[in-house]
């Protein structure tokens, strides 16, 4: 007698339970992703006993008629495909048919749904069994009440978390489908209270206004960008807003959430040198391009997606963002920001940063010259700790760190020189002896070819005799380390990764140090010259150059106002 059965029909969908529904949060993304199918404008949740007791959407779509509520329970019965060829081409969110029966299967549930000039009829299931089915009063639109979440699989309350992590993880749900949809409007009530609501306002600043606050709505810088038949919407809030996680990195791709690294990381990569190491930004990218290159069938929650130009696209949103980035002209950073409050690692890090730069050689005798709009019109008049020098205008009192805005000035001159390398090298009157180790003193007379081509030509005992002209005795060491490292990793530089490492090495250890001592025209030329660069107000590293004490802020210090 055969071993092998087909599955109970109960069992199925509790298995399937396993997959689609993990937590709470779950089933908020699949009943409200069925709402937006739906055509939807209006979209209520709410939520009880952090979604365990009651979890109710509510929404004003197209409803359904009585036979197709009944079959909403059967699964994979769905509406969104009928074809193979569908497969190819999914352009809703839900397709499979198997959220309705297998939430059904670990609890109670109520579906309620009227069409345009029908009646309401709703239906009731029971740990995947039917309870009941009747005429309801309802407007047009679909209600679902699901109560007594997993109350048949107590297995499961292992997996869920605190009450707290469950209503972050429903909230960040929640918050992903209304950013994505702007034109609809959505409510979240937990414990009736009302959490997030959006005004169904089609546009970037009222999205951010309703989910992130109208503070960081300011400086907000919205665009798009089109390239072989993709689209690709941004949202990047400003620099000064970053969080510690990656969380708030929000990648939509045909309108679905995705998680996806290599995305994630472009996204991340073209911050660098914007904001500090170990922070992240806050950016919304919505991807649209042809069904057919993408595959959402690799991932019981859809979560994940397989692409046939994901190299391309992660590509062009980096030099999207980082091109918005640097032609953003962002004002100076408040001191009030909670983002650079944190305590700085004693190690120095650096973070990888390409610009298209032209830095200007020549001094100027203002503190600002009138083609820059970046840093504002100011007046000396101190310094504090030997380190930071004290401005002041009509704004308030402004704190600049010699250090930070030295080094970001050496930065984009290093980095423009790198990027037009040629063959013009100083001789030395005496052969410079490397600072290296016998390691890299064995890669320098294996690569000397190589390095030649970069400038730099060594005698027979290994000792540097010429150099590029535009280095210093004391940045040599480093240029070439640098450089022997990267061939014996691969006999080919990535002059991107060269450019870019290179001068943040050398911008670091050549910037004027904390408590040294600065004249009156040494500041003047300091600040003129960081008014030339292209991003003034952070370092290579993303630590702020320069910060704003306004006037009312100095006077809530002293109880002048409350």
């Amino acid at each position: 007698m055969g071993i092998i059965k087909p599955l109970d029909a109960k069992i199925a969908n509790m298995i399937a339970a396993g997959e689609v529904v993990e937590r709470p949060a779950s089933i908020v993304k699949e009943l409200v992703e069925n709402s937006i199918d739906a055509m939807a404008t209006s979209i209520t949740v709410e939520i009880k006993g952090f979604g365990m007791s009651l979890i109710k959407v509510v929404d004003n779509g197209v409803g359904m008629d009585k036979a197709d509520l009944k079959m909403a329970f059967y699964r994979h019965a769905t509406s969104k495909i009928y074809e193979e060829s569908d497969l190819h081409s999914i352009n809703s969110l839900g397709f499979r048919g198997e959220a309705i029966p297998a939430i059904a299967s670990v609890s109670k549930m109520t579906i309620a749904s009227r069409q345009k000039g029908g009646i309401g009829h709703q239906i009731t299931f029971e740990g995947g069994h039917y309870k009941s089915d009747g005429a309801a009063s309802i407007n047009e639109g679909t209600e679902v009440i699901v109560t007594n979440l997993f109350y048949n699989t107590p297995a499961r309350f292992k997996y869920i978390k605190s009450e707290r992590a469950e209503i972050l993880a429903i909230t960040e749900t929640f918050e992903r489908l209304a950013i994505v949809n702007p034109h609809i409007r959505f409510e979240l009530i937990i414990d009736d209270r009302s959490i997030r609501k959006t005004l169904g306002q089609d546009d970037a600043y009222s999205i951010v206004s309703s989910i992130y606050g109208p503070n960081m709505a300011s400086g907000l810088n919205a665009f798009s960008v089109e390239q072989q038949k993709i689209k690709i919407e941004f949202i990047l809030l400003s620099h000064q807003f970053t969080r510690t996680n990656k969380r708030d990195i929000s990648i939509f791709i045909n309108n679905r959430y995705v998680q996806n690294y290599l995305l994630r990381e472009a996204v991340i990569k073209g911050f660098a040198g914007k904001i500090m190491v170990g922070r992240y930004p806050i950016a919304i990218v919505k991807v649209n391009m042809d069904e057919s290159l993408v595959d959402v069938n690799v991932h019981p929650q859809k979560l994940e997606v397989k692409m046939v130009n994901e190299y391309f696209l992660a590509d062009l949103i980096e030099r999207s963002v980082r091109s918005k980035i640097n032609e953003a002209t962002y004002g100076v950073i408040k001191d009030s920001k909670p983002v650079f409050k944190e305590q700085e690692s004693k190690q120095e890090k650096y973070v990888h940063e390409q610009l298209d730069l032209t830095f200007f050689e020549e001094a100027i005798n203002e503190i600002r010259s009138p083609e820059s709009k970046k840093l504002p019109q100011m007046d000396y008049v101190g310094i504090v700790g030997g380190t930071y020098l004290l401005f002041q205008n009509e704004d308030g009192l402004y704190v600049m760190d010699q250090h930070a805005a030295a080094e970001r000035i050496r930065y984009e001159y290093y980095y423009e020189k790198l990027s037009h390398l040629d063959n013009k090298q100083k001789q030395l009157l005496i052969p410079y002896e490397l600072e290296v180790t016998k390691t890299e003193l064995e890669l320098i007379s294996k690569y000397k070819k190589e390095l030649l081509e970069f400038g730099f030509n060594f005698d027979s005992n290994n000792q540097l005799i010429s150099a590029p002209t535009w280095l210093r005795d004391d940045e040599f060491s480093d240029a070439i380390i640098y450089l022997v490292n990267q061939l014996g990793l691969s006999r080919e530089i990535n002059m991107a990764d060269y450019r870019d490492n290179l001068a943040k090495s050398i911008s670091c250890k050549g910037s004027i140090k904390a408590n040294k001592h600065l004249s009156r025209q040494e500041i003047d030329k300091l600040v003129s010259d960081l008014a030339k660069t292209k991003f003034p107000f952070t370092c290579p590293h993303g630590r702020p150059t320069i910060t704003l004490l306004t006037h009312y802020e100095i006077e809530k210090m002293f109880k002048r106002v409350v």
